[in-house]
């Protein structure tokens, strides 16, 4: 995804790192919660605590890159155009526009175009995504309600 905005930070899975990303991620990352509080050490010695919350994004970095896959951070209001939009959202271009009308997803006009913040649409997507698991769980449900509906009849055979 291209952007304009300068403070995109991309890592790229890099072969000859691969032993050290797994080699951290197996003696610092191992638990999905630190046992007791946390400390970054500058290069001049000095310790700082860290919210665990960096620790919990470190790890999920660091975990993408031992599984071979590129890490992009990327602010939140970063400013997409419809068509990066669209892609992340899995939808076409002219559908995100009907949503843009129906006022579902902010969006800053831009002289004829419409940018869109990561973050509205990355609320955008996880709404839809919980919306379908909403679904799929009534559909479920109602199968299970159903599940007995031939067992009454037995089966028939013909004479």
């Amino acid at each position: 995804m291209a952007t304009q905005n300068p403070s995109v930070c991309r890592l790229e899975p890099n072969p000859e790192r691969a032993e050290y990303v797994s080699d951290v991620f197996s003696r610092f990352f191992v638990n999905a919660k630190p046992a007791k509080h946390l400390q970054l050490v500058g290069p001049d010695g000095v310790a700082e605590d860290i919210p665990v919350e960096i620790y919990a994004v470190l790890r999920e970095v660091f975990q993408h890159l031992k599984d071979g896959q590129a890490i992009s951070l990327i602010p939140d209001d970063t400013l997409l155009t419809t068509q990066q939009a669209a892609q992340i959202l899995n939808i076409s271009r002219p559908y995100l526009y009907r949503l843009l009308d129906k006022g579902e997803i902010p969006f800053i006009p831009v002289g004829t175009h419409h940018k869109l913040r990561l973050a509205d649409v990355e609320a955008l997507r996880e709404r839809r995504r919980n919306e379908s698991k909403n679904a799929l769980n009534a559909i479920t449900a109602l199968n299970h309600e159903c599940d007995d509906y031939g067992d009454d009849y037995g089966e028939t055979t013909r004479e």
